[in-house]
């Protein structure tokens, strides 16, 4: 997929390079190797459950047998692998099918499966590449090669034998131009002399279900240039609609035209960040500067009328100034593994969270297609399995739908669980009425029998975030305890840090949403009573904010951005201010660049959890993270790592002094600074008298956040004020009650 990259000196948003492609395979043509044995190549590729499966088509051009014998066949994942069996031989001419293997059956086959957007790749016996292709999106058919080596939809799926399309058409209407803000508009223009009937026509953003098609009578004269508006009205499903019902164009998107059998006929590539010309969205779009020919570029907006590309010959293109590109590498393992090997999970993976318990840390995921999440235990390398009788899962249903079973459901993007031990999930909108925008958050019981769990109580939050469209709304949900955010979050009610007392009846901690466009996090307190507001946003930056998680061994708050803004992530670290410390991430080099919706840290090390064996504890120097790709039948969920430093080293120093606070009632949370000895760099917590803190800060080594790491430094920090030893206990107290910081 193609992407923006940030250059200095001109705060702009383009797009890269695109040219008229005949499919979203296009992609990947500049990258396709034929490598040791030209003779043999990929020709066609089933990657929506055809017959009996997923199956990939081999062809042998050449004029001599090929033997395959311990070739391997890899999707995008290199923890795919089928090899082929001894005595697979192709003839001159002939056509190799490999098909997905079936349960019960003795046929070989791959056990794997094609994701929606994915790659087959060909390795010799050698481990060298004979061949490799990607694809976007599922195609309606298949994707088959072309006799002039490019790859496009076929008619029909043809397995064994020479591909067929549809007949070529000579092309005149192509996209024109692209708003995304302030207003969603796209314009299309006709190159050619005579009309064209649009009915039929489809638009989509850069997500296949976000569909809007041109209605009977709809036509396009000879030279003209026809927008398509945020209330223009065409079909959506099966019924009728504006365009924003069904597409709002967001800061990380593309806008992609479809002729009326399904064939992609224009492609604006994808962007990061709005257009803005001098800071202002309002004077910038993105257009070809050509009708129907060359790139998408920064533009002034020229709504049916002929382009204005923006010229500047003092700088080069760049992004919104408000997305700012990740700086620091990954602080973790450079790579990364697949954890469903075999299917676990639906094809709509989106949201995930992780709670410590006494027998270990669980890890919850939810599936945005139908509501379903599930509860995995973990083992210390990021391994994870079905806990007990959740390998079906359970299936969120709004209380409106308690009685209706077949009702489509919450569109359920993500997932935390709260000090309660209630679960509580996200929703942007309702699966059965996708053009309505409707944010909320639902409680769950996880506990509660049966396959559809009815929610207990609903919280309807459209109307105190920012108003996008019903596709770009809420993305993921994260609750963080009180003691936690307590003197750390600006409130921008009170501008002042946070106090809990300001808002009787939230519970015991606030839940932090992010809204996919622009990228927005928000911290949002659910009250008893069914209403909520808002009391503090946070900036990450980022084109687009996919998933949230409180990591609870740094103190701070994880936003990530999936392949729309190439994996980055932001870090905050709350400080009591409307300006927290912020360090943006790139993905981990290993990392497929796929669409995370989700992601999760472990809450602890692996010494904390009693489900860790002995053997496991030597990884206490990294700590599992998990991923979880939308769009993918097997290799959803990737684990990787985040570094947690050793509890033996650091330096050496004076013990910190801290002023504890007094009083009781609401906790207030008081300061105090100095060195330490022992493992440092890091903040710990010393309690103040009944009710209050103070923190100390100290030098040397690692974190001391972490509940063991706490208990190692005990004895050289008690010179600090004698009550490190309550704080642990008070730590550990929360951690055996199974509440999450």
């Amino acid at each position: 997929m193609l992407k923006h990259q940030l250059l200095a000196g001109c705060a702009v948003a383009v797009i890269a390079a695109s040219a008229i492609t005949a499919s979203p395979l296009a992609v990947a043509q500049a990258a396709h190797a034929s490598v040791a044995s030209p003779a043999v190549r990929f020709t066609e590729i089933e990657s929506n459950e055809g017959v009996p499966g997923d199956w990939v088509e081999l062809h042998n051009s050449g004029d001599a047998p090929v033997d395959l014998s311990g070739f391997t066949f890899k999707d995008s994942d290199d923890s795919h692998a089928y090899v082929l069996p001894q005595g697979t031989v192709i003839a001159p001419g002939e056509f190799l099918a490999l098909d997905e293997l079936q349960k019960g059956s003795t046929t070989p086959g791959f056990d794997f499966g094609l994701g929606k957007a994915d790659s087959a790749r060909l390795f010799d016996a050698a481990g060298a590449l004979v061949d490799s292709t990607s694809w976007a999106t599922h195609a309606p058919t298949t994707w088959g090669l072309t006799d002039g080596g490019t790859w496009a939809e076929t008619l029909e799926p043809t397995k064994g034998s020479t591909n067929v399309f549809a007949p070529p058409t000579t092309a005149t209407l192509f996209l024109s131009e692209v708003d995304s803000q302030p207003a969603d508009w796209v314009e299309l223009v006709n190159t050619g002399a005579t009309p064209i009937e649009l009915f039929g026509y489809e638009l989509r953003d850069n997500s296949d279900d976000h569909s809007w098609k041109f209605p009977a009578g709809a036509t396009i004269a000879p030279g003209e240039y026809l927008v398509v508006s945020e209330t223009s009205i065409g079909d959506i499903g099966a019924g009728t609609g504006a365009f924003t019902d069904a597409i709002g164009i967001g800061s990380a998107d593309r806008i992609r035209l479809f002729t009326p059998d399904g064939a992609l006929l224009d492609d604006t590539g994808a962007w990061e960040g709005h257009a803005v010309i001098d800071g202002d969205a309002a004077l910038a779009t993105l257009a070809r500067c050509e009708d129907g020919a060359g790139s998408f570029v920064l533009a002034h907006p020229t709504p049916g009328a002929p382009n204005s590309c923006y010229t500047d010959p003092g700088t080069g293109p760049g992004t919104d100034p408000g997305v700012e590109a990740p700086t620091e590498a990954w602080p973790g393992a450079s790579t990364s593994r697949t954890v469903d090997t075999t299917r676990m999970f639906l094809e709509d993976s989106s949201g995930l969270d992780t709670e410590l318990t006494d027998d270990g840390v669980v890890l919850w995921a939810v599936d945005n297609g139908e509501g379903r999440f599930w509860k995995l235990d973990t083992a210390a390398d990021g391994t994870v399995t079905f806990a007990p009788g959740w390998e079906q899962g359970k299936r969120a249903r709004f209380q409106r739908d308690a009685a209706n079973p077949s009702a489509k459901g919450p569109d359920t993007e993500g997932i935390t669980v709260a000090g309660d031990g209630f679960l509580y999930l996200a929703s942007e909108r309702d699966n059965g009425a996708k053009g309505v925008n409707q944010n909320t958050v639902l409680k769950i019981d996880p506990n509660a029998a049966g396959q559809d769990v009815v929610a207990t109580q609903e919280w309807d939050v459209t109307s105190i975030l920012p108003a996008v469209s019903p596709n770009l709304g809420i993305e993921a949900v994260e609750w963080v305890s009180d003691a936690d955010l307590a003197g750390k979050l600006f409130d921008s009610h009170t501008g002042a840090p946070y106090t809990p007392a300001t808002y009787p009846g939230h519970g015991g901690g606030l839940f932090f949403v992010a809204v996919e466009d622009g990228g927005q996090v928000f911290a949002l307190a659910l009250n008893s009573d069914g209403s909520a507001t808002r009391v503090a946003e946070l900036k990450p930056r980022l084109a687009g904010v996919m998933a949230l998680d409180w990591d609870v061994v740094r103190g701070g708050l994880w936003a990530v951005c999936d392949d729309g803004c190439d994996g980055a992530s932001a870090f905050f670290t709350l400080n009591g201010t409307d300006s927290p410390d912020v360090t943006r991430y790139k993905r981990p080099e290993g990392l497929p660049n796929t669409n995370n919706e989700g992601f999760a840290t472990s809450p602890v090390a692996p010494t904390a959890a009693k489900r860790y064996q002995a053997a496991e504890r030597s990884q206490a120097a990294e700590r599992a993270v998990w991923w979880f790709t939308d769009g993918a039948k097997t290799g959803a969920l990737q684990t990787g790592t985040l570094f947690t430093k050793p509890t033996t080293d650091g330096g050496t120093g004076t013990p910190g002094t801290g002023t504890p606070g007094t009083g009781g009632g609401t906790e207030t949370p008081g300061t105090g600074t100095g060195t330490g000895t022992g493992p440092g760099a890091g903040t710990g917590t010393k309690p103040g008298g009944a009710g209050t803190h103070g923190t100390l800060a100290a030098t040397g080594g690692d974190s001391l956040t972490d509940s063991a790491v706490l208990v190692g430094a005990a004895t050289a920090l008690l010179l600090g004020g004698g009550l490190l030893a309550a704080a642990v206990v008070r730590r550990r107290g929360a951690t055996l009650a199974n509440r999450r910081r």
